[in-house]
């Protein structure tokens, strides 16, 4: 009792570091929504500024307007100074800077010398004015400077720099001292009159009395509130030192300590929350209490030799590298050849997201051996769970190690509980280890023989993983498969007997289209995604590019024709068919076409040869090539691709009428679609060298159809494969399988568990596909609908005759 008592108490203090250093972080500007312009105190630059400009920006336009119109009316007296710059300038963008700049000043300390700030904000209006000058006269060079501009930075030698490439460009506009402080004075005006969130007061200064623009005592309070709810919201969760609160209602559970708007489904409407708690869900309670339950533990082999190479500066097993990315070098023609200027700039822009993607790595690392460094003594450590709005189920910590993170991320946890691994361990052990180096299309006998031949090298990983062959890095997941290796070593130590601990993986074989197979009974779609026996595991996405292939070689057409020969590869079909069923586009197709092709010409540079097509355009061959995969995917699947047709259609029926979706999942949890539609403006404009943008967007009453009709299909499959894993998760526990690594369609435990496990999920498919599902959500959106409406509904797709039952003989269904 005593231990446990402690444990509690180190807990709490645990969750007491995570709220402190998450307000830390917030605290030092250390964010990553912090914008480029201005200091790191910029008052505008963090959320609650965010939130005040955009509820400033539009009311202070409309003053703007007003002020602007009066002016054009002529009336009799001296025209303001303010008017001819207003006059030229978009009464949004005057708003939103003078407020950005008010903002700054005002709220930096107990006030602002009114002069001062009009200074500021006339100065920033003038620079908005002629950057969109000089982009008019001299559009290429505006592109450069920005280009430079945004490396480079701001400093007053720079704001030198720039008036002087205005002056010399003829776009600087003349403006007194004067005109300047009367030009920002009446935008100060303009912002308390619509706003009346801050004020002008009179302050005694060494030359007498001075005005001062002070935020007023409500928008202060207001400030103070915000910063401290944003430094509450900001925690660095981690990993629990006990076992996590079990989820009871729909807001207790998870960690010990109340959390700012905990929710064991992460859904917006307020109403679904008072409606979940009215609702029996028992099943989904005890499944998700089950899988956060599990005791985890870190891997402190891994974590040494991960530690050795991020330390050493390597890249082994896919660790991001130090530096960013050179950008391509620009075609000596690009001024003349249009086609080669827009290639340059789409792998321009590739490479300018890849190290922004570079620079996100580095830092997960970072902050995941830290955290595994932390608990890297501790017996146990747990991973509080929660659910999205389909059901889905995740950890809450994000930062570190994770069952659900990237390769590295959860090959630094293993369970805390071992077990012995038996012949039926070892069995598993070994389909596992093949798996990680991609050797899983093949017969489970054929992986068993190619883990014996290549036994040598495996073993080496494990007793030499930095300084000997490295086979381990040759895999699809090498921090995995390194872990796996350490496992290997142990049972051909200690044979049978050896006490293992790692989760050995059973995925689903494109798992949304084996969910739409499943419930509309499809015997031809359901061979192609493993729920029939065979002999060894069939590969659907082997099937569409050989169809897609059948479509190219008979092609006369320039962009069909590169593709003869074999070249529309496993690997290239694989992304468009998997993300099929969750309403991929053809244009999204295109986009993941052109992403491999880029992947296989760096290869083939690399290896001294030509491009993969040969040189032919990637754009315009990924173009031709996305819609013929689209095709091909709908024949081979083709019920999957009616079920989808259909819930658009229901979908469209229910947004017609103006109303969201509500279904409920085999295990009793109530699912809420609804997007609304949104209302918005979006502001630009140029201030301290760079371009800056606010996003002025709210939620409207109104449903969106567009997003109801397009969100229907992969919302629907979702929360069923997520029903699907919460019976594994229920059933495992009334089999006493204790240790759980769950990932949406990929199911892991302990390998002496894992036979008992394939047999499980094999068993909840087959039960939760014994019904209709489709019509049971044709019942339930008809009696939201009302009759007259219902009416218009379309009736659901029929059956095939697919024996559901031949999934319990289908060995390669998760495998």
């Amino acid at each position: 009792m005593k231990d446990f008592k402690a444990l509690i108490r180190r807990q709490i203090e645990l969750e007491d570091d995570a709220r402190a250093l998450g307000a830390s972080r917030y605290r030092n500007r250390q964010l990553p929504w912090k914008d480029k312009v201005g200091s790191d105190e910029e008052e505008a630059n963090l959320p609650p500024g965010q939130m005040l400009l955009k509820a400033m920006t539009i009311p202070v336009a409309e003053e703007v307007k007003r002020f602007v119109a009066d002016a054009n009316e002529g009336k009799a007296g001296r025209r303001h100074a303010a008017a001819d710059l207003l006059l030229i300038s978009d009464p949004l963008e005057v708003a939103y800077l003078s407020s950005r700049v008010l903002t700054n000043c005002a709220i930096a300390g107990s006030g602002s010398l009114a002069q001062s700030a009009a200074l500021e904000i006339a100065d920033a209006l003038i620079e908005n004015a002629e950057f969109y000058a000089f982009r008019e006269v001299n559009r290429v060079g505006f592109k450069g400077f920005m280009k430079k501009q945004a490396k480079l930075g701001y400093s007053r030698q720079r704001r030198s720099a720039i008036k002087k490439l205005f002056n010399n460009e003829g776009v600087a506009l003349a403006v007194t001292f004067q005109e300047r402080v009367s030009i920002g004075m009446k935008c100060i005006e303009m912002i308390v009159t619509a706003t009346d969130l801050f004020r002008l007061d009179t302050a005694s200064r060494s030359k007498g009395l001075a005005y001062c623009v002070r935020p007023t005592e409500t928008l202060t309070d207001w400030f103070d509130k915000q910063h401290a709810r944003c430094e509450v919201l900001a925690p660095i969760n981690m990993p629990m030192v006990c076992r996590p609160r079990r989820w009871r209602s729909p807001t207790y559970g998870g960690y010990l300590t109340p959390r700012v708007g905990n929710r064991m489904v992460k859904q917006r409407n307020a109403a679904y929350h008072m409606e979940l708690a009215n609702v029996d869900m028992a099943a989904v309670y005890d499944s998700l209490n089950h899988i956060q339950d599990t005791r985890w533990k870190i891997n402190t082999r891994v974590l040494d030799v991960l530690e050795g190479v991020w330390t050493s500066g390597g890249v082994l097993g896919g660790l991001p590298q130090r530096h960013d990315l050179p950008l391509p070098t620009k075609p000596e023609d690009i001024g003349d050849n249009e086609d080669a200027k827009l290639a340059w700039k789409r792998e321009a822009a590739q490479v300018y997201a890849k190290n922004a993607e570079l620079v996100s790595a580095r830092m997960a690392l970072h902050q995941g051996l830290w955290v595994a460094r932390k608990f890297s003594a501790e017996e146990a450590i747990y991973f509080p769970h929660e659910m999205d709005f389909r059901g889905r189920v995740y950890p809450i910590p994000v930062f570190g190690p994770s069952p659900q993170g990237s390769d590295w991320q959860k090959a630094l946890i293993h369970f805390a509980e071992g077990k012995p691994l038996g012949d039926e361990g070892a069995f598993w052990l070994f389909v596992h280890i093949a798996n990680l180096f991609g050797v899983d299309k093949v017969s489970f006998e054929e992986r068993h023989r190619w883990v014996r031949e290549n036994l040598t090298a495996l073993l080496d990983s494990a007793e030499n993983p930095l300084d000997g062959q490295r086979f381990w890095t040759t895999a699809d997941s090498p921090y995995s498969a390194l872990a796996a290796c350490f496992e290997l070593a142990g049972w051909v130590k200690e044979g049978n007997d050896f006490v293992s601990r790692i989760p050995i993986a059973l995925d689903g074989s494109c798992s949304g289209l084996q969910h739409f197979s499943a419930m509309l009974r499809d015997e031809q779609g359901g061979r192609a995604v493993n729920l029939l026996p065979a002999d060894k595991p069939q590969d659907v996405y082997t099937a569409v590019a050989k169809a897609a292939q059948a479509v190219a070689d008979a092609s006369t057409e320039e962009y069909g024709m590169c593709w003869a020969g074999g070249k529309v590869t496993r690997s290239i079909a694989k992304r468009p068919t998997m993300t099929f069923c969750y309403s991929a586009t053809r244009f999204g197709m295109q986009e993941m076409i052109v992403e491999t092709l880029r992947g296989l010409d760096k290869e083939a540079e690399e290896r001294g040869e030509p491009p993969y097509l040969g040189g032919v355009d990637n754009y315009h061959a990924a173009t031709w090539l996305s819609h013929v995969l689209y095709s091909s995917i709908s024949g081979t699947v083709s019920a999957a691709a009616v079920a989808m047709d259909w819930l658009r259609e229901t979908a469209k029926v229910a947004a017609s009428a103006g109303l969201p979706l509500w279904w409920t999942t085999p295990d009793g949890l109530p699912i809420l679609q609804e997007y609304k539609k949104q209302e918005g403006v979006r502001v630009n404009a140029f201030w301290g060298g760079q371009r800056l943008r606010l996003m002025i967007q709210t939620d409207t009453t109104s449903i969106c159809g567009r997003s109801q009709i397009n969100g229907v299909a992969p919302n629907f499959v979702h929360s069923l494969d997520a029903a699907h894993l919460r019976a594994v998760a229920l059933r495992s526990k009334q089999n006493g399988i204790r240790s759980l690594a769950l990932i949406h369609d990929s199911f892991g435990t302990h390998a002496a568990d894992t036979g008992s496990l394939s047999r499980i999920l094999r068993e909840t498919f087959i039960e939760q596909y014994s019904g209709n599902v489709l019509q049971d959500f044709y019942d339930e959106i008809k009696d939201q609908l009302g009759s007259e409406i219902a009416e218009q509904l379309p009736l659901p797709p029929k059956m095939g005759f697919m024996d559901l039952t031949s999934v319990m003989n289908a060995e390669y269904t998760f495998a």
